[in-house]
Order: C-alpha cells, then sequence, then structure tokens
C-alpha cells in the first residue's frame, strides 16, 4: 500500500491476473500490468480493469523503464526515474513519451523522436481559457502569447495511440484520433496542447542531450542493435529491400532504384514510384565521416528542385542535393550541396521568431533576412528516410540568411507541419577528407554565374537583347556632337549613378 501520507508509492493487485501493479506517482491515474497487459485505472484504494494494451514495438531506444537520472529545474538538479512510456504515431511519424517520476512525486515528460529528446514538464498557460479544439484557434504559423512568452503554432496532427507499458497520467483510446498541437518560440521551447481528454493538457519543454541527463540503467548496446533479417520484397522488381530502422517511412530499391513509400509499415500496403533515371551522389551511400566530433553515416540522399514563388517558367528553376546522416546519438542530420556551396545543416526543436512582414527571422540572438520563397519538388530518392519521401513531392520553403550566408534558416511547410533547419557553411575540401572522398564539386566555384538563379533561359533572352541594343548604343556613342533636334538620325542618351536591380545570388537551400 501507500508509503506514506502522500501516497506517491503505491502496489495493488492487478484485477487480470493478481499480479502487483505499482505506481511511483500520485499522479499517475492509469498503468499497465507487465505481466497479462491489462490496461487498468486507479480508483482509490483499488484498481478497475478497463481493457487490454498492445505490445510496445521495438524502435531500439537506448531507454527503459527503471532507468533514473537527474534534470535541471529552478537552477537545481532534481533526481528522476522512467516508470512509463506510452508510443504514439501521426502523419508526421512515431515517437515515444516517457513518464519520469521525480523525487517529490511529479510526473514529468521525456519525449524521444528519432534520436532527438525533449524534457517537459506539466504547464498551464497564463491567460489561456481552452475547453476543446476548434481550428481556428491554431491556425498554422499563427503567433499565440502566454504571459511573457510568445510561441508560433508549428504542427496540427491527428496522433494515436499505440502502445504503452507501465504507469501514465493520462490514457488515450488505443488506436483512436486526436488532435495534438506543437508551438515553439527561439528559446527553443516547446508548447504542447494535448486534445486527447475532456480538456487539452499542456507541457512546456525544450530539448536535452541524453549525455547531460546523467542516465544511469540505460539499456546494453547489445539490446539496442538491430536484428539482422529485417527486410520485405521490393513491390516493383520483388528482390529483398532490407530494413534499418525501425522508423522508416520511405526508402529506394537497392536492385531497380524504386521509391517505396513504407508509412504503413512492412506489413502494410507497400506503393511505389519508379525512378528511370539513376543520379549518383558524389558522397556515396554508406560512406562514413567524422563532423563536429561525431562519427555520421550517409543513409539518404536527395535531389530536390525549386521554383520561385510567382514564377511558372520551368526554366526558372534551380536545383540542390541533400544528404541524410546518422548517428546513434545524436540521430539525423543533413549535408547541403547547392548553387552557393555546401552546408551542414540540422532541424532545430524550436522556431525563429518572425517579424511582421516576415522578411526577417530572428533565433538565438541572431536575425536572419529573408532571401526567397519558393516551391520545392523531389526530383529523385535514394536511402532510407525517417520522414515519408515521395517522387514529385512538394512543399513551401522559405530562406533566411546571416553573415553574408555563412549560417542560413530553412522554414518548410507540408501536411500540416512546420519545421526550422539551421545551416552552416563548410568548405568542400573539409568534407571530402572527412568522408574519404578525392574531390568534391563546389557549384558556388563553378563559374562567375554560379550561386545565381540565372537560367539558361534568362541567359539567352538577355544576351539577345544585348545584341539588339548593342547597334543603337553605337550610334549614340558615335555622335557625341549631333543634334537629335536637328538630325534624325542622332540617339539621345542620359547617364545616371542609380542602380536598375536585377537578379540577386542564389539562397542556401536545403
Amino acid at each position: 500500500m501507500a508509503s506514506g501520507p502522500s501516497q506517491r508509492d503505491y502496489s495493488a493487485p492487478c484485477p487480470g491476473c493478481g499480479a502487483p501493479v505499482h505506481f511511483a506517482s500520485a499522479q499517475s491515474s492509469f498503468a499497465v500490468c507487465e505481466f497479462c497487459r491489462s490496461t487498468v485505472v486507479r480508483e482509490g484504494e483499488v484498481l478497475k480493469r478497463v481493457g487490454s494494451m498492445a505490445e510496445v514495438f521495438e524502435d531500439y531506444s537506448p531507454l527503459k523503464l527503471g532507468a533514473s537520472g537527474m534534470v535541471g529545474r529552478n537552477g537545481k538538479p532534481q533526481p528522476f526515474t522512467l516508470v512509463g512510456r506510452a508510443q504514439y504515431k501521426s502523419d508526421a511519424g512515431n515517437w515515444s513519451e516517457w513518464m519520469a517520476a521525480l523525487s517529490d512525486g511529479e510526473i514529468a515528460y521525456l519525449s524521444e523522436d528519432n534520436g532527438s529528446f525533449t524534457f517537459s514538464f506539466a504547464w498551464a498557460p497564463p491567460g489561456w481559457n481552452v475547453s476543446d479544439f476548434n481550428p481556428r484557434e491554431w491556425r498554422m504559423g499563427r503567433e499565440l502569447k502566454a504571459g511573457d512568452l510568445s510561441f508560433t503554432v508549428t504542427s496540427v496532427q491527428n496522433a494515436q495511440l499505440l502502445s504503452a507499458q507501465g504507469e501514465l497520467t493520462q490514457l488515450p483510446a488505443l488506436g483512436k484520433s486526436f488532435k495534438l498541437v506543437e508551438l515553439r518560440n527561439d528559446k527553443d521551447q516547446i508548447l504542447s496542447a494535448d486534445f486527447s481528454g475532456k480538456a487539452p493538457v499542456y507541457t512546456l519543454g525544450a530539448p536535452v542531450k541524453l549525455e547531460a541527463l546523467q542516465m544511469q540503467g540505460l539499456r546494453d548496446k547489445a539490446a539496442t542493435k538491430k536484428e539482422q533479417g529485417r527486410h520485405f520484397n521490393c513491390p516493383k522488381c520483388a528482390a529483398v529491400v532490407p530494413v534499418r530502422f525501425d522508423t522508416t517511412k520511405a526508402m529506394s530499391c537497392p536492385s531497380c532504384g524504386s521509391l517505396v513509400d513504407m508509412s504503413a509499415g512492412i506489413g502494410g500496403e507497400l506503393s511505389y514510384a519508379e525512378q528511370r533515371k539513376k543520379i549518383k551522389p558524389q558522397i556515396p551511400l554508406g560512406k562514413n565521416g567524422r563532423l563536429d566530433g561525431l562519427e555520421w553515416q550517409v543513409v539518404g540522399f536527395q535531389r530536390r528542385s525549386g521554383r520561385e514563388l510567382g514564377e511558372e517558367d520551368d526554366d526558372e528553376t534551380f536545383e540542390w542535393d541533400e544528404y541524410l546522416l546518422y548517428n546513434q546519438k545524436a540521430g539525423f542530420s543533413f549535408i547541403v550541396d547547392s548553387l552557393d556551396g555546401w552546408s551542414t545543416a540540422r532541424v532545430i526543436s524550436g522556431a525563429a521568431k518572425l517579424s511582421k512582414n516576415g522578411n526577417t527571422a530572428t533565433y538565438m540572438q541572431r536575425k536572419y533576412s529573408k532571401e526567397s520563397a519558393y516551391l520545392a519538388t523531389t526530383l529523385y530518392a535514394e536511402g532510407e528516410f525517417y520522414w515519408p519521401v515521395s517522387k514529385g513531392q512538394v512543399t513551401s520553403n522559405v530562406d533566411y540568411v546571416y553573415g553574408g550566408k555563412q549560417a542560413s534558416l530553412a522554414l518548410e511547410t507540408a501536411n500540416n507541419e512546420s519545421t526550422w533547419t539551421h545551416g552552416q557553411r563548410v568548405s568542400a575540401q573539409t568534407l571530402a577528407q572527412s568522408f574519404g572522398v578525392d574531390k568534391l564539386k563546389d557549384r558556388s566555384q563553378v563559374s562567375p554565374l554560379s550561386g545565381s538563379r540565372f537560367s539558361i533561359g534568362s541567359i539567352l533572352f538577355w544576351l539577345f537583347v544585348l545584341l539588339f541594343t548593342l547597334p543603337f548604343l553605337r550610334a549614340c556613342v558615335s555622335s557625341p556632337s549631333c543634334d537629335p533636334r536637328t538630325d534624325p538620325n542622332c540617339s539621345y542618351s542620359r547617364s545616371s549613378s542609380g542602380s536598375y536591380g536585377g537578379y540577386t545570388s542564389g539562397g542556401s537551400h536545403k
């Protein structure tokens, strides 16, 4: 029974099988029996069985129930222990939410998504009085105030509970869709609004590194090593396609090159898109390289094209390449090969603060200037991706630059989710040495026009204009003393110190 007057520690027999069900926090109302998988709800001193829970799927997480650590709160370290886990899915992907029982009995949350972690606490946004989900109140990109803090709506998803284990503060109906809203700010804070219950539940958190939590009792590396033989047969050519990541949503067939949609899982219906023309990446898939003190492996490659908003001409497009990198501890990052040269990039947890006209974006006390807005289309993809990638997929993108394009921010929006990516310029020589390739082509150094958005069509057009007007310019220059008022063959020109504008250089596109 309870260990003290606060009843933080509580045990009772499972109504399904009689095994003990343990609660470490008085805030936990639900639990899943580890023996019979019964879902139970705590009602006073007894437990009531309300259903059964599906088995958790293997996501090769380094975390496990019972692991402990330290988290900073109000300037002081506070011990915590992982006592429960819920696995969710949405159109944006799958993730886990771990319940962390603090030393004072309060429950906090450690969210895990593709190697990234966020530690959150229950929070009541000051001045908010929301009873249910209203689409008008949660429009994508809307800025909302919560006391002295300001947030931007970056994601509105239909989420579902897949499975759970241990004890939980709330438990959505298994497989039933509910609204989940995420808001972020330039302080790297993440505000979540969960509408699975009668009233919304809010949490406020920030990204953390697993090493900073000083955790003990994690799973052994052997336990998190992916099993061999996880694969499926390509729906196009029937060749065996090995799968490395449990969270994979799209990957290419190594035999025929078809891009396979895996959003329904290996056991689900697999659709595909043919890719007849193979594109050879400058950095081969599978290559390992060391960047920022970490060992990364190239696991995916995309070629994408962009068209400025308002441009309808197919000639007015530009292309760039993206390499997806993976590190077991740090998760995923990118290398980008664009018209401006090479850069490294990582998805940030927060959101930049936009000015009212959208011309500047402030992040980590740096102000970035808007450089371009365009639609991006996936032309080709090879390898394995943790988000759904499809040939012809279109996203809305806005690029911001800082310090002569040495740093960049990219805002990408698709499927009711906005993602901010921070990029940093890196030399082709550095990347070539890191990944052991002979030489990388730097498109910003190829020609005077590299790094600009002059297309072949634009160049030919302006050459034609120049050739057409050259005779008239020569006539003007060769007759400096003629009088245009009396000589019909005399051209008149006036010099000007003003600028006529024109095309700007290309952006730091992902």
